[in-house]
């Protein structure tokens, strides 16, 4: 459930923008920042989805400059920077204008939150970084710790919270998919408990091809991820 619940989200992410990955290669090629007029009406006025998608791609240098700080982690910048966006997505859809914060601030905070979150369910980094291993740098030029970015029991409950908040909604989502498809989705990520299979064994098991599996599977997450858009 964990895994398809992130593959979704960085999913999300990378449709967020049509052009791909291409800002991940540096921020020359991103769009630069928006004058503080047209954010400030972007930001009062009625955010539609044309609205809030120029907020993103005029955002995403943030993003990205954010997430290289977090490259120490053994996690790739492509998932970092997917991630990344979901945070300043969720900056954008909970910014409050009549707030005296500017939304830079307000989304950076999200964005390293939504990174954070991400690097403290990630079981595999924890046995293969030191906890004691420099990261990079916060905000006030202090030396970033591994086991500082793993927060103490209060931080992962709250956190658990949410991710069971979150499972609940994957849940219902699932739950709209035709038998067929929960079938392929529950034996590719073990949503019963069971053992994550590759694509290759589903095949086998329900007598169909690899590659029709990989169609219907993209197709799934597609299903999935309009099912869960705005609730994430």
């Amino acid at each position: 459930m964990h895994r398809l619940l992130w593959k979704i989200r960085i999913f999300f992410a990378k449709c967020l923008h049509r052009r791909g990955i291409y800002y991940v290669n540096g921020p020359d090629v991103l769009p630069p920042p928006l004058a503080r007029e047209e954010e400030s009406a972007l930001l009062e006025g009625e955010l539609d989805e044309a609205a809030k998608k120029r907020l993103i791609e005029h955002n995403l240098r943030l993003v990205v400059y954010i997430a290289k700080r977090f490259e120490n982690t053994g996690i790739g910048i492509e998932d970092l920077v997917s991630i990344g966006t979901i945070g300043l997505s969720k900056a954008i859809a909970t910014f409050r204008p009549d707030k005296n914060i500017k939304l830079a601030t307000y989304a950076s905070r999200c964005i390293e939150n939504e990174i954070l979150m991400y690097i403290r369910k990630n079981g595999n980094l924890k046995s293969e970084i030191s906890i004691d291993e420099p990261l990079n740098v916060d905000w006030d030029g202090n030396e970033l710790l591994l086991s500082d970015v793993l927060g103490n029991d209060e931080d992962n409950i709250l956190y658990e919270i949410e991710q069971n908040e979150e499972r609940a909604i994957l849940r219902q989502a699932v739950a709209t998919l035709a038998p067929r498809e929960r079938e392929i989705v529950s034996l590719r990520f073990g949503l019963d408990g069971s053992e994550e299979l590759t694509q290759k064994e589903v095949a086998d098991r329900l007598g169909i091809s690899q590659s029709y599996i990989s169609r219907l599977e993209k197709k799934i997450i597609a299903h999935l991820r309009r099912e869960i858009d705005g609730k994430l």
